[in-house]
């Protein structure tokens, strides 16, 4: 098992080369976590995955925002994970415009 400071030195080579290596290993210790943190926030399973690969995309590609004197790894990415969860539940409880009522004129 990884301590926080492996974590740290993983996140570090993924944010500054890169590293595919490094990020499988950041995946295949916190995707399983992420999707029990979701699945523990009422997530439905048939979402749960699709959100856990947005979380791990966002780690990919915002590696280099990373600050482990602010945050270790587990809580900049379960902060990630949080807020994914929250933005689709505002995207899922937004209410629609009915066609009808783009078409009639009524704004």
């Amino acid at each position: 098992m990884l301590t926080p400071a492996q974590h740290a030195e993983i996140m570090v080579r993924v944010a500054e080369t890169q590293d595919r290596a490094a990020f499988s290993d950041l995946l295949g210790h916190f995707a399983p976590r992420v999707k029990g943190f979701l699945l523990g926030k009422g997530a439905a399973p048939s979402q749960v995955d699709e959100v856990v690969q947005e979380v791990m995309l966002t780690v990919w590609s915002r590696a280099s925002s990373f600050d482990p004197k602010r945050a270790s790894v587990s809580t900049w990415i379960f902060t990630i994970a949080r807020n994914r969860w929250i933005d689709r539940l505002r995207r899922e409880s937004r209410p629609t415009v009915a066609e009808t009522d783009r078409t009639s004129g009524v704004e």
